[in-house]
């Protein structure tokens, strides 16, 4: 009797629950904490953070040695051109979290940013700080949703290359219209 070989694929299969597991276990809501703040003036211009890190911007200030970060995707669309081109010895009001206040005598420890202001002018509010960091994780979960589903389809059938194409491409399609037109995430 021959054997008859499985058209199932165990690594994708594995790879999708692992990938959906971590997302569904990552907490979606965020905390609001009790804020501190605090009135500096920049060492330097404020950067950019290139690459795959955490933060959309980073800087330093003359009072404290901490590394100050801006989250990916806490600030507005309309305000990123503004806080992009601070500049050297600009005094820009923080608000931190008080548990990052302590560390701020330390120096060592990176400090987030929760909210912005540039001469009374808020760059970067705390709710919108909240409101727009809850879209980027929806915006992950959705992308670890699909890939998931993608290696779930993968692993238990045979699918042409060309309709996995397919799908991406409506995929891909999909999240650039609601990026445009600012439905769900922006």
């Amino acid at each position: 009797m021959a054997k008859q070989k499985s058209n199932l694929n165990w690594y994708f299969i594995f790879t999708g629950i692992l990938i959906l597991y971590l997302s569904l276990s990552y907490n979606l809501t965020s905390k609001k904490t009790e804020l501190q703040e605090i009135r500096v003036e920049l060492k330097n211009d404020i950067a950019s953070a290139k690459g795959r890190g955490t933060s959309d911007y980073k800087f330093w200030t003359k009072t404290f040695e901490n590394r100050f970060n801006i989250l990916n995707a806490s600030v507005s669309k309309e305000k990123q051109d503004v806080v992009s081109n601070l500049k050297q010895g600009q005094k820009v009001d923080l608000l931190i979290k008080s548990s990052d206040f302590k560390k701020l005598s330390e120096g060592k420890e990176d400090v987030t940013v929760i909210g912005l202001s540039l001469n009374g002018n808020s760059l970067m509010t705390q709710d919108e700080f909240y409101h727009n960091r809850e879209l980027y994780k929806i915006r992950q979960r959705t992308t670890a949703f699909f890939l998931a589903f993608m290696l779930f389809l993968n692993g238990l059938t045979k699918i042409p290359q060309k309709v996995n194409y397919i799908i991406i491409g409506v995929f891909i399609a999909v999240i650039i219209i609601m990026r445009f037109f600012e439905i769900v995430i922006y």
